[in-house]
Formats: structure tokens, C-alpha cells, sequence
């Protein structure tokens, strides 16, 4: 049943973080074993895909089978147009607007089983866009996961939209302004340091996106735990590189996200740091 805002007090909040966003899907498993209930859900990027599916209603294992057929085509296609400096971006979401259109039970806001909140970032106005409450669900969270340069911004009322985490990558004030006091959080933009020697402009740009993120999402972290606010956050160890559209590892980050997930609100629970894992970083049980 959807919550109205004012009554929303803990939000399941999902950031960017491209296919790491795997992460998220066995975040959201242990979640809901441990019986962890949330009245909201907050996403940006890959968290507006995989909070449009879980406050549609999706259960965790059918969202973890739906990653785990993910390949490279079924989310994007080269731009040919794109290539030729016509649309601002090489590559197109058009496959998985496709998959949406298959899988998404529901596709407007009003409709959801749970409040969800969507992050873009509006290139006229410079300003971020929240879209929620009411209207189609499938434009904005093709828009926020819309990295500028690799894809074209998504024209939304008349607006260029792209990435959310251009401006707000973990939209802590969003959820606070609906009256939510608590978060339920997993970083999937943790930068573990990396000996190789990027000489791709492509990776390059994307690992300097990463990393600076991963700081504004510390930072903001730190500034909202001195305002009283309870954040429980999961920032799973996985040391492997993982590309933005690498699906090879989707078990690997699923796997981590869940058994770190448990350990970590088990530890919170019992007022204990979690224990460190057996397993070298990255490694599935």
C-alpha cells in the first residue's frame, strides 16, 4: 500500500554506481530476511532502476534472476547518431527501455506499492529534479541513469535530464524532507585502489566519476549522522575492478552485498563492529 509522505519515517535509499548496482539486489535480500521495513524509497542512477522494481513490488529472488540474465546488449546498444556528434552520447538505452516495458508490472508513479523518489539532474536549470507522486516511470529512470557524455540526456517537460549523480547522487535531503528519520543504505561506489594504468579516456572519466561520488557520499554521510539522523549504512569490500556495463561479476556482487548486508545489521544490532570476512575480497561462498 503506498505510504503517504508525511507518514514516512525510514527510506531505502539507492545510489549510482552502474553494475555494481548488483550490490543493491542482495542488499535488498538480506533486508528483507532480517524483516527490515521501510515506508520509502529513494533512488539515483542504477538505484532509480532497482528502486523502481522493488517499490513496484518485486520480490528480491525475481529481481536477482532478472540481474543475473542481464548481459551488456539487453541494457545498451551503440548510438549511431551519437557517434556522429548528433545526440550527445555513443551509447543508447534503447534495449533496456525494451526490458522495462517487459518487466515492469507497473509504469506510473501513482501506481507503485511503495512512495518512490527518482534523482536527474536538469541541464538547463543546473538544479536536481526529483520526480515522484505522479506521472511515467520508465523516462526518469532512463534520465538518471543517463551518464553525460556516454548517453544522450532524456527530454522531460521540455527539459534535457541525465544522471542523477551529477548533483545528488544519494539524495539524503530529499528523504528528510518527507519525514524520514532513518535510512537504509548500501554504497555501491566504493573506489578499493587499483594498480592499473587507465590510458581509455572512457575509463578514465568514469573512474575519476567514481571517485568523487564516493567522497560527496562519504562526506554527506558524516554530516547527516551529526544531525541526529540514524543512518545504517553497508559498504561492501569487493576489490575486483567492475566496468560500468560489467555484468560478468553479477553473482560475485550480489553475493557480497547480501552476506555483508547480514553481517553488518546483525553487528548493529548487537551494538558489536561485524566480523571480517573469512573470504578474500570479491570472492562468492
Amino acid at each position: 500500500m503506498n505510504v503517504e509522505a508525511s507518514t514516512a519515517r525510514t527510506a531505502l535509499v539507492l545510489c549510482g554506481g552502474g553494475a555494481r548496482g548488483a550490490m543493491q539486489v542482495g542488499f535488498y535480500r538480506a533486508i528483507v530476511e532480517l524483516g527490515l521495513s521501510f515506508d520509502l524509497v529513494v533512488g539515483s542512477s542504477v538505484g532509480a532502476l532497482n528502486g523502481t522494481l522493488i517499490a513496484a513490488g518485486m520480490p528480491p529472488a525475481e529481481l536477482a534472476q532478472l540481474w543475473r540474465g542481464l548481459r551488456k546488449p539487453d541494457v545498451v546498444a551503440w548510438n549511431w547518431r551519437g557517434l556522429l556528434g548528433e545526440t550527445g552520447g555513443f551509447y543508447t538505452f534503447a534495449p533496456l527501455r525494451r526490458l522495462l516495458h517487459e518487466v515492469l508490472p507497473i509504469r506510473r508513479f501513482e501506481a507503485l506499492k511503495h512512495p518512490l523518489v527518482i534523482t536527474t539532474t536538469n541541464l538547463q536549470t543546473g538544479q536536481p529534479c526529483y520526480h515522484e507522486r505522479h506521472g511515467d516511470l520508465i523516462e526518469p529512470v532512463i534520465a538518471s541513469m543517463s551518464l553525460p557524455g556516454a548517453f544522450p540526456p532524456v527530454w522531460i517537460a521540455g527539459n534535457q535530464h541525465v544522471d542523477g549523480g551529477v548533483v545528488d547522487n544519494v539524495p539524503f535531503a530529499k528523504a528528510l524532507n518527507r519525514g524520514v528519520r532513518e535510512l537504509l543504505m548500501i554504497s555501491c561506489t566504493c573506489c578499493p585502489r587499483d594498480s592499473t594504468a587507465l590510458a581509455s579516456p572512457l575509463k578514465i572519466l568514469l573512474r575519476s566519476f567514481m571517485i568523487a561520488l564516493d567522497a560527496k557520499y562519504l562526506c554527506s554521510v558524516q554530516q547527516h549522522r551529526s544531525r541526529g539522523i540514524r543512518i545504517q549504512l553497508v559498504r561492501p569490500h569487493f576489490s575486483q575492478s567492475v566496468g560500468l556495463l560489467d555484468f560478468d561479476q553479477t553473482d560475485a556482487l550480489i553475493e557480497v552485498g547480501y552476506r555483508e548486508t547480514l553481517a553488518t545489521f546483525r553487528a548493529l544490532r548487537s551494538n558489536r563492529m561485524p566480523p571480517a570476512s573469512p573470504r578474500p575480497e570479491g570472492v562468492p561462498s
